[in-house]
């Protein structure tokens, strides 16, 4: 092996062994701020229902979503938009819409419910009480079932303090407007929401 080549080896698996770790050391840009833990807050107050809906992912469903798919905060809790495009059919599989407040599947079709104050629309007009027996039972004061995807069988057993906490947070929201409906026959219309 020429002279020439020898080095060459050598010099290459140097270049990497230097390379290789500084780059390591340095990880792309991630996409979200930076991380500001808070302190747990007091059991059974709106505070800590505030964390909890983080930590729930209640505004996954719950608030729509802008065009980037980030969520749209302005709007927070307001269930589905009234006169938003519902999920799309498909066969044998289960839709959302781009807000990600409408899913069809096999039980049908759900729409995001309004969870701010307001008294029409919203749960403005609930009880803890409720608010706690549609937790625990999945039917909510109309006799409506929650269907999928709401996590009802997640959240039935939570303490009494977390139910509490989180009805707590919801009525001190900005009460919005919005008439979610009810799906007849795979169309949105009616009052109410499931």
């Amino acid at each position: 092996m020429p002279t020439r080549a020898r080095c060459f080896v050598p010099a290459s698996v140097l270049t990497l062994a230097i390379v290789l770790p500084a780059t390591a050391q340095h990880p792309p840009a991630h996409p979200f701020p930076a991380a500001k833990p808070e302190r747990l807050a007091a059991a059974g107050t709106a505070a800590r229902g505030a964390q909890l809906v983080m930590l729930g992912g209640c505004h996954d469903c719950h608030t729509p979503k802008n065009q980037d798919g980030s969520i749209d905060f302005s709007k927070s809790f307001m269930g589905h938009p009234e006169n938003a495009p519902l999920a799309p059919q498909v066969v044998g599989g289960v839709s959302t819409n781009m807000l990600l407040t409408a899913w069809r599947g096999p039980w049908g079709v759900t729409l995001a419910r309004n969870l701010t104050p307001d008294k029409e629309t919203g749960i403005g007009s609930w009880t803890l009480a409720d608010f706690k027996k549609t937790i625990r039972t999945g039917v909510n004061p109309k006799g409506e079932a929650i269907r999928p995807p709401m996590p009802i069988a997640n959240l039935q057993n939570l303490p009494e303090s977390d139910i509490e906490a989180i009805f707590r947070h919801l009525v001190t929201l900005k009460p919005i407007r919005n008439n979610v409906g009810r799906v007849e026959g795979g169309k949105a219309g009616g009052n109410g929401g499931t």
